[in-house]
C-alpha cells in the first residue's frame, strides 16, 4: 500500500502541479473543481491510513480523484490553447499561413491540428477520467501547435507591417496624382478669372 501512496505522490508532483501552474499562469486564477478533487485526493489517503481495512478502496478513490483532477486540467489548457489558435487564424489569414517559414509551417500545422481534434473528439465520447489519455494526446498537440505559433507571429506581425506601409505608400502616390489632375483642371477652367483677380488686387495694392 505504501509504494502505491508514494506513486500518488509521484504523479501529483510530476504531473498535476506543472499543470495546475500553468492553468494559473494562463488565467490567474485555480479552478474550483480542481480543488476539490485534490482535496478528496488527500482525504483519502489520510482514510487509508485511519482504517487499514478499507485501505485499498481508499486508495482506488485517491487515484481516481487524482485521474480526474489531471483530464480535467487538460481540458481547461486545451481551451486555452484552441482559443490562442483561432486567434492566431484571425490575426494570420490562409493565404498568409501558407508561406510561413518559406512554406514549411502550415502542413505540419494542419497535422497537429487534425491530430488535436480527433484527440479531444475522442475523449467527448467517454467520462473524464477514460478520456485522460486522450485530452493528454490533445495537449501535447496543441502545445506544439503554439510552440509553431509562437515562433512565426512575430514574423507575420512584420509582414503585415511592411505590408500596411506599402499599402499606405500607394494610397499616398494616388492620391497625389488625384490632386496634381484636380489643381491642374482647375487651372484650366478658372485660370483667367484667377489672373483678373489677381490684377484688380494688385491694382488695388497700388492705389493704396
Amino acid at each position: 500500500m505504501h509504494n502505491r501512496i508514494a506513486e500518488l505522490y509521484d504523479r501529483y508532483n510530476s504531473t498535476l502541479r506543472p499543470l495546475v501552474s500553468e492553468i494559473e499562469g494562463r488565467n490567474e486564477y485555480f479552478e474550483e473543481p480542481l480543488l476539490v478533487n485534490v482535496a478528496s485526493m488527500f482525504d483519502h489517503i489520510a482514510l487509508s491510513d485511519a482504517n487499514p481495512e478499507n485501505s485499498s478502496y481508499h486508495i482506488n478513490q485517491a487515484v481516481s480523484h487524482l485521474d480526474l483532477c489531471i483530464s480535467q486540467s487538460y481540458q481547461y489548457l486545451i481551451k486555452n490553447l484552441d482559443e490562442k489558435m483561432h486567434d492566431f487564424e484571425k490575426r494570420c489569414n490562409a493565404s498568409d499561413r501558407n508561406i510561413l517559414d518559406g512554406g514549411n509551417f502550415i502542413g505540419k500545422y494542419k497535422s497537429l491540428k487534425t491530430q488535436a481534434k480527433n484527440s479531444v473528439r475522442s475523449g467527448l465520447e467517454k467520462g473524464d477520467i477514460d478520456a485522460l489519455c486522450d485530452y493528454e494526446s490533445a495537449y501535447v498537440s496543441y502545445s506544439k501547435i503554439e510552440k509553431m505559433i509562437d515562433r512565426e507571429l512575430p514574423v507575420q506581425v512584420m509582414h503585415n507591417i511592411r505590408n500596411n506601409s506599402r499599402i499606405w505608400t500607394i494610397i499616398g502616390w494616388g492620391l497625389s496624382i488625384v490632386i496634381s489632375v484636380l489643381m491642374g483642371k482647375l487651372a484650366a477652367i478658372y485660370g483667367d478669372t484667377l489672373i483678373e483677380m489677381l490684377k484688380v488686387w494688385k491694382n488695388v495694392s497700388v492705389e493704396f
